[in-house]
């Protein structure tokens, strides 16, 4: 992918993920942002919004397990 198209999709993204931060439709959002767009080009932006928020999803999941797990392994430890 050339970077011009990488900046595009880029920004399609943000608006997207914009918009689903402020609780609005990442698609309506995107359409009015760049009018024109093919709907595949939105699908594709769509899906790595989307994949970006399951990832940060993720990340707080594993951080949340893993302070539980050093607490009680503290907490263990001090029991010793």
């Amino acid at each position: 992918m050339s970077n011009v198209r990488q900046q595009v999709r880029a920004a399609i993204v943000a608006c997207m993920s914009n918009a689903i931060a402020e609780g609005r439709d990442p698609w309506g959002a995107a359409r009015a942002e760049f009018p024109g767009t093919p709907m595949g080009v939105l699908g594709e932006a769509f899906g790595d919004a989307m994949n970006a928020e399951e990832e940060a999803w993720w990340q707080t999941v594993e951080r949340t397990i893993d302070v539980e797990v050093i607490r009680s392994a503290i907490a263990g430890a001090g029991g010793s």
